[in-house]
């Protein structure tokens, strides 16, 4: 070494510091776009439910019109596993179709839990106009 080159004991506790502050942001950054997937599959499978009720209320009380457009549609809005744990019902009570959608989001990264949805949608059956 040097003459006034000494090694002071603090050496290197910059790194340590800047590689705890990355990773609690890396976290952060990962909470956050889950957060923001789980939002856009609570919005997807709102609209499943809100389709297919109004797909079975047009057919007369249809279950399997009902049961068919909610399959339609969270195949295309959620694809691949997100689609996989939602599972939508679909039944008549008095004169409402009712769909509803319960499951599981899974999560992007293993300690983030998996997010439990319920949601209910409903449409008035109409009428088929008698010719």
């Amino acid at each position: 070494m040097r003459p006034g080159m000494e090694r002071r004991p603090d050496a290197g506790s910059a790194v340590v510091t800047g590689v705890v502050g990355i990773a609690v942001l890396l976290a952060l950054f990962v909470g956050a776009l889950n957060l923001v997937v789980d939002e856009y599959a609570k919005g997807a499978v709102r609209t499943a439910v809100d389709e297919a009720a109004q797909a079975g209320a047009t057919g007369g009380g249809s279950v399997i019109d009902c049961e068919g457009k909610a399959a339609q549609v969270r195949a295309n809005l959620l694809p691949g596993p997100f689609g996989r744990g939602v599972m939508v019902y679909c039944g008549l009570e008095g004169n409402e179709m009712v769909a509803e959608a319960v499951g599981n989001l899974p999560s992007l990264v293993p300690p983030v839990p998996s997010w439990h949805i319920s949601v209910t949608g409903s449409s008035v059956v109409e009428d088929m106009p008698s010719q």
